[in-house]
């Protein structure tokens, strides 16, 4: 079976979304199957490659859309804002101010880039990631007679307006299944409106194999953090969504009894905040750590090598997770790889991972002081570390590994090939499928 899925953006960018399909490739390759990938090219991509056996296809930017990014990109960030709820609500009837067209002209161009594609691979699924390409099931809805799915990777909570789901729904509603990461998400879409049928919950997942180290640690040594320190890691984009001033405020407080406690921030901005040339998130986090006078004990390290991320993992005394707003937080299952104990807010797919007080805590979102608590009841305690990080390795190996997402996935991608190629052969409809 050919599997195509449709990204925004794939390797060399490695994002959430990245690291997901790489890890579902290899294994749906290992079975017999091939993987395709489309998504959108920068400048210094090539226009096609072959990574892991993935054949990579990228769209590459017309003078047109060139010139409608501003746009594009305008509206994804409203549509983030929106599924976070992360500021005042904008009604769905203005989208058009909020450059909804260009949204629909950079998604005219990817279904024009995957009729070409499927003229050359022939696909037999097409598998659709996340809301920067949501209409391309209605485009082609037409054009191309295989079964199509798709996966939602940000939140889908009643936080968002009602006006916006039901706008979300539509377009979702061409679609033979749609994955949610969590429960919530689940309930939340069919109550919009999805049907029930349509919808299918699988958590995220990483290959747990990739997520080790072995032999003399140095990343202390190489980014200057003291050994005797007790050490907090927090691995995420550098994003007002993502909280890091609160991990800072937390810290702040934690130092005035813990003095010998460092944190470590990995991570850059996204894809969309390099296109849109807003860099300026770091600089306001160190002047919030220089005012509140813990500058010498905060490190941003940026994007580092995988070495250097592993690393990280395996010196730290705990991982945490302040976000504001989070669809899931794959970072977590990481870091549980590694038998660290795990703080995050409470909110998206987070408590899918953390079950509270048992591999780590969860704290309402933007209570430094709570998670200054949790932060000093860990230092305070080595051996609930080690209890707690004991327990999240034996979790992420059976609930968030690569073997159990990529199962649900053939479950899901087997059964509605067989669908078509029953009703295909039969000249019957759907009155086999149904009998």
């Amino acid at each position: 079976m050919k599997i195509c899925s449709v990204s925004q953006s794939f390797y060399p960018y490695v994002g959430g979304v990245t690291r997901y399909l790489q890890a579902l490739g290899k294994h749906l390759i290992g079975r017999g199957d091939e993987m395709i990938v489309i998504h959108y090219k920068t400048p210094e991509m090539s226009d096609y490659e072959v990574v892991d056996n993935i054949r990579i296809y990228r769209m590459a930017e017309s003078p047109g859309l060139r010139e409608s990014m501003d746009g594009y990109l305008k509206f994804k960030e409203l549509i983030i804002d929106t599924t976070h709820g992360s500021k005042a609500p904008v009604s769905v009837d203005d989208r058009f101010d909020y450059g909804y067209y260009d949204y629909l002209g950079f998604n005219l161009a990817m279904y024009e880039k995957v009729k070409e594609v499927y003229q050359t691979e022939q696909f037999d699924i097409l598998h659709v990631h996340d809301f920067q390409v949501m209409p391309l099931a209605f485009l082609l809805k037409d054009e191309i007679d295989v079964p199509l799915v798709f996966t939602w990777h940000v939140p889908f909570t009643n936080a968002m307006p009602a006006d916006w789901r039901d706008f979300m729904v539509r377009y979702l509603r061409y679609y033979d299944q749609v994955i949610f990461s969590t429960d919530e998400y689940v309930r939340t879409a069919v109550e919009s409106g999805l049907s029930p049928d349509k919808v299918t919950k699988i958590n995220p997942f990483i290959e747990t194999t990739n997520y080790c180290f072995a032999g003399p640690n140095n990343f202390r040594e190489k980014f200057g953090i003291p050994e005797k320190d007790n050490l907090i890691l927090c691995v995420s984009r550098m994003d007002p969504r993502k909280g890091q001033e609160y991990l800072i405020k937390a810290l702040a407080e934690v130092v005035k009894k813990h003095p010998d406690t460092s944190c470590a921030f990995i991570g850059n901005g996204s894809l969309t905040k390099k296109l849109m040339g807003r860099n300026e998130r770091v600089e306001s986090l160190k002047a919030l750590a220089a005012e509140l006078g813990v500058a010498d004990k905060v490190k941003f390290l940026g994007k580092v090598c995988q070495d250097d991320l592993l690393a990280g993992y395996d010196a730290c005394d705990m991982v945490v997770l302040p976000s504001i707003n989070e669809g899931f937080g794959l970072v977590l299952s990481e870091a549980m790889c590694f038998g660290k104990p795990l703080i995050g807010s409470n909110i998206g797919g987070i408590p899918e991972q953390i079950v509270d007080g048992v591999n780590g805590f969860l704290f309402k979102p933007t209570e430094h002081e709570e998670l200054a608590q949790y932060i000093s009841s860990l230092i305070e305690n080595p051996e609930l570390r080690k209890q707690m990080g004991n327990i999240g390795k034996e979790l992420v190996h059976t609930k968030f590994c690569v073997e159990r997402g990529y199962k649900d996935h053939c479950q899901i991608y087997d059964t509605i090939h067989l669908k078509k190629r029953m009703k295909d052969n039969s000249g019957a409809g759907e009155s086999l499928l149904t009998g």
